[in-house]
């Protein structure tokens, strides 16, 4: 089985970036809330979590048949 060519595991990846980018601005604000983390450091860890949020937000779900797309 080819990683990344069955859309189940596309829609998991993207859940997986979605999980990720959530976590790294949790991290980052209470970070920022605690003083361990600087306002750069702070804007750097939002910029990555919004990067990493819209990449996981931004892959379509599309019906699986069951079949892969030859065109693809």
């Amino acid at each position: 089985m080819e990683i990344g060519f069955k859309l189940p595991n596309r829609a998991n990846r993207a859940q997986l970036l979605l999980i990720i980018g959530t976590g790294i601005f949790a991290a980052g604000a209470l970070g920022f809330i605690a003083g361990y983390l600087s306002q750069g450091q702070t804007s750097m860890l939002g910029a990555l979590s919004l990067i990493l949020t819209g990449a996981g937000s931004s892959v379509k779900r599309v019906k699986y048949s069951g079949a892969p797309d030859p065109t693809k």
